[in-house]
């Protein structure tokens, strides 16, 4: 017992020895054995933060969080469009492994064997038609309907009709659009939350996360939505889905979180109202008051007249129901962790910024022309392949708006910005008043970026650093070292899944069909100066022009097959260079024909501090690869067919 006693003052004293050298390390945190994880995503969100360098735009509440968080400079999405980056990220594989490149595939589709332009005809055991893909889910959707069939022994998707066959009794060539197959098989995927629910966590989530919806249609389900596991991916979610498609049936969707009242995420609300003006591309026609996009249904941007924190608008703004839902799911998961002990995994999708810029008055009077900057590059150069550029907006990529336009629209998009960062405040102050700050990590990042009028874009939808990269920073109570710092490191979103892993100390999924593809960067949180786990960030993009039509003239994600995509984008993005390459595209094969490069782009980072980065178009203005050294250009040849998974 003396022996016991001795060592226990031994044990004090040196507690006290340590903490008379340090005060402060005696209030550090330790890490709980299972940390609460909220998984917040933005929409459309190019990094225009003060803690990136620009001033100008007013988000004090993710301002806040980043002083204490660790800030990630060069954080990489890997394809610059909604649903295809958010089936990535959330799988941890990327889109070549999801094969989802556009907005009517999912990773939760069967896989087949495919002949591209042929059709198998035969006994039809049952068809079902839509007016585009989104609605019967294509290719893909076909492909699953049989293979969940076990009367099916193969299909045809031709004309947007689906047939699915009892026999197969002829092959026969096809124009168009016009794929046949097999039943195949439905590979095994774990999502990130998913992989929490199966260790003991409640996971729940808000708002747009895989995608806007119900979710991916697989014949004959009804109601089905675009791009998206159905109704949001049910095996994500402890006990309901994020997401329904149907406004209506919000008000009295049950759900054991909110007293039978349901606060999700109104796909498709939001839209500002129509104009007594007409769709008018003539820049200097447009004001506040006139729409500004590729329809004819509604106007791109407007403000409302309400309070500051959103209520009063009809219909809703569209973040107003997501944090209120937000919020009344962690009062649930609170009184889960204090009754049960069950940690909690909460995913939170902001929509804005994305269109529409619908937002309460208040922040867009935050901002006026004088103090918001124009681009440098306003016209795309003569040296880029217009192959690199979509139109959306605008027309041409060598024609800009006046200066006074691209203000205006700017103004807009920081306002969306403002109005978003309510939102997340209002989820970040709801940890604190829960008590819960200490033991939640917060990591906060958008599915990709954003144009706002360089090379005359407004779009997402390119290899340029202003489509793929991304805000990205990470609040982790414990790790003090991180805490206010900022990293140069190289990482892409599918990192975040094995990430999140490493932090609460899960494993791996371990019977998936596909390994995660992404790497922990978690020992960054303890050293923030370290290089990072990558020597890259690959991100990818396909084009399909239309014949006859111009080479940007690009609308794949919407209706086009994956089988019918003309070119598929590769880009790089190094610690000093970015170096794309825009090769022909294999219908039939699903891959790129890497020996006959469509067009070569590269750009020189060497002096870019990636500190004011909307400044970008500084460094990927005038493409370079025709001077490069050769030995440069195989180099990164090399390392681009490496990311993408071919062999050298």
């Amino acid at each position: 017992s003396f022996l016991k006693m001795a060592a226990q003052l031994l044990i004090v004293a040196v507690v006290l020895l340590f903490a008379s050298c340090c005060p402060s390390c005696t209030h550090a945190l330790l890490a709980p054995a299972k940390p609460n994880i909220v998984h917040m995503v933005f929409d459309d969100f190019r990094p225009d933060l003060p803690f990136y360098g620009q001033p100008a735009v007013k988000a004090p509440n993710m301002a806040a969080l980043a002083n204490k968080s660790l800030v990630f400079a060069r954080a990489y999405c890997q394809q610059a469009v909604c649903s295809p980056s958010r089936n990535s990220f959330m799988t941890g594989r990327r889109p070549n492994t999801t094969l989802t490149w556009n907005f009517f595939n999912h990773f939760r589709e069967a896989q087949c064997k495919t002949s591209n332009h042929m059709k198998y005809s035969g006994d039809v055991l049952a068809s079902y038609s839509g007016q585009d893909p989104q609605q019967t889910g294509g290719v893909g959707g076909c492909c699953t309907s049989c293979t969940g069939n076990e009367n099916c022994k193969g299909w045809s998707y031709e004309g947007r009709t689906c047939s699915l066959l009892a026999s197969v009794n002829s092959k026969t060539p096809c124009n168009g659009t016009c794929v046949s197959g097999e039943p195949g098989f439905v590979p095994t995927w774990t999502s990130i939350p998913e992989q929490f629910r199966k260790n003991g966590y409640l996971t729940l989530g808000v708002g747009k996360l895989f995608h806007d919806g119900g979710g991916g249609c697989t014949f004959p389900s009804p109601g089905c939505g675009p791009g998206t596991p159905p109704n949001a991916d049910p095996l994500s979610w402890t006990n309901c889905t994020a997401q329904y498609p149907d406004f209506s049936q919000y008000p009295t969707f049950v759900n054991s979180y909110a007293q039978n009242k349901a606060y999700l995420c109104p796909a498709g609300q939001g839209t500002c109202p129509k104009t007594n003006k007409t769709t008018n591309k003539n820049a200097s026609d447009i004001t506040d008051n006139t729409r500004f996009d590729s329809t004819d249904t509604s106007t791109a941007y407007c403000v409302e007249d309400i309070p500051e924190d959103g209520s009063g608008a009809n219909p809703p703004l569209l973040d107003y129901p997501v944090y209120l839902d937000a919020r009344n799911k962690l009062d649930y998961a609170k009184k889960e962790l204090d009754s049960k002990g069950t940690p909690f995994f909460l995913g939170v999708g902001i929509k804005r910024p994305h269109l529409v810029w619908r937002v309460p008055k208040a922040y867009y009077e935050q901002y006026n022309n004088t103090e918001i900057l124009l681009p440098r590059m306003k016209i795309l150069d003569d040296s880029v392949n217009a192959i690199a550029w979509t139109s959306f907006f605008t027309q041409r990529p060598n024609e800009s708006l006046q200066d006074s336009d691209i203000l205006l629209l700017r103004r807009h998009y920081y306002s969306a910005i403002s109005w978003a960062d309510y939102v997340a405040g209002r989820v970040f102050d709801k940890i604190e008043e829960l008590g819960l700050s200490e033991s939640t990590v917060i990591l906060v990042h958008a599915d990709h970026g954003w144009h706002l009028g360089e090379y005359n874009m407004w779009e997402k939808r390119t290899l340029w650093d202003f489509g793929t990269r991304v805000p990205f920073f990470m609040h982790v109570p414990w790790a003090s070292n991180s805490h206010g710092r900022r990293t140069n490191a190289l990482v892409e979103l599918i990192d975040v899944f094995p990430t999140l892993l490493a932090i609460a100390g899960l494993s791996h999924p371990e019977k998936d069909t596909y390994p995660l593809e992404g790497v922990s960067f978690d020992y960054l949180l303890n050293d923030p100066d370290h290089p990072g786990p990558r020597d890259y960030a690959l991100s990818t993009y396909p084009r399909c022009p239309p014949p006859g039509g111009p080479i940007y003239d690009d609308h794949c994600i919407h209706t086009i097959e994956r089988t019918d995509f003309a070119y598929m984008g590769y880009s790089i993005r190094t610690a000093d260079y970015r170096y794309t390459e825009w090769l022909p595209w294999n219908g039939s094969t699903l891959t790129a024909d890497w020996d006959k490069p469509f067009a070569i782009e590269l750009y020189n980072h060497t002096s870019d501090s990636s500190v004011e980065w909307d400044r970008d178009d500084d460094y990927e203005d005038v493409n370079q690869y025709k001077d490069a050294p050769q030995s440069l250009l195989n180099s990164l040849k090399s390392l681009l067919k490496k990311a993408a998974g071919e062999s050298n």
